[in-house]
């Protein structure tokens, strides 16, 4: 019961800390940390056998990333924010996702014995 309450939590935060993402300077960098925690704790709900909570809060996330981020965002980014910055937290996501990826295939391995 807790591991869905904490899914929920984590969809909605993600959707909060979009509002900081969309403003310039220390609140965006602030939603992306805020953003790769939540999506870190949301791993955790992955134990109840059902990826949803994960699945939708990594979509929020890369939205939040990819498109939201005024720091991070592909297209139109901030001037003054070093390419290294924005690949190493592209980086950071897609290394996040593909391990409760394999934690997710791992778990469904162990239940199907």
């Amino acid at each position: 019961m807790y591991l869905k309450v904490l899914g929920w939590m984590c969809i909605l935060i993600e959707v909060i800390v979009l509002a900081p993402s969309i403003v310039p300077g220390a609140m965006s960098a602030l939603a992306s940390i805020i953003t790769l925690l939540i999506l870190v704790i949301s791993i955790v709900t992955i134990k109840t056998g059902n990826l949803f909570y994960f699945k939708v809060t990594a979509v929020i996330s890369g939205i939040s990333i990819f498109i939201v981020n005024d720091s991070l965002r592909l297209y139109g980014s901030l001037p003054q924010v070093p390419w290294e910055f924005q690949v190493g937290f592209y980086s950071l996501f897609i290394i996040i996702c593909g391990l409760a990826i394999y934690y997710a295939k791992r778990r469904a391995g162990v239940m199907k014995n």
